[in-house]
């Protein structure tokens, strides 16, 4: 298991797919390649552009092309959709600690105990990656879900924006299943 230091200099990918799959029945795929979803309660918008978006969605392009996939647009029917989406999550929630527990504040003033309130911020991103199976459509009539990896924690990292374009890199590496 890695320490801290090391989790906080190359971010921790974790990539899981359905083993019923035959990634080889696969020929084609899409994926949008300037944009990435953003999923945050500390914004309205609902899209990541520029750069970073254009970075990432490149190199999932060229780890697909890599592994034998064909890259067309949405609208020519691909077997395969690639979707990628940050989560920010900005959270703050409290603990009281109250006398009877072995907590709490004495005030001379009015004589007594009265509780102590503890106030905790977390903040983390992840990067989240898909590939639906866009020929087969679950029960709930959705695409099928067949692989995703999670890149993370991005907030905590040194460099979130180059490291996490080199994790696509590592996203690839542990999903041999991928590929033609």
């Amino acid at each position: 298991m890695p320490d801290a230091e090391e989790l906080n200099k190359n971010l921790v990918v974790e990539t899981d797919y359905d083993d019923k799959v035959n990634f080889r029945d696969f020929t084609t795929y899409t994926l949008p390649l300037d944009t990435l979803g953003l999923i945050s309660n500390t914004t309205k918008d609902t899209l990541q552009l520029g750069s970073y978006a254009r970075d990432i969605t490149q190199k999932i392009k060229a780890n697909m092309d890599a592994r034998g996939y064909t890259y067309v647009n949405k609208n020519q029917n691909p077997d395969l959709g690639f979707v990628a989406f940050l989560v920010s999550d900005f959270s703050v929630y409290q603990t009281i600690s109250y006398p009877s527990y072995g907590g709490g504040y004495y005030s001379s003033y009015y004589g007594y105990y009265y509780p102590r309130v503890n106030t905790y911020a977390t903040s983390s991103t992840v990067l989240i990656l898909q590939l639906v199976d866009l020929n087969t459509k679950t029960s709930q009539n959705q695409f099928k879900l067949i692989w995703r990896g999670f890149i993370g924690d991005l907030s905590s990292s040194a460099d979130p924006y180059q490291k996490s374009v080199e994790a696509i890199d590592q996203v690839f590496v542990q999903s041999t299943i991928i590929g033609k």
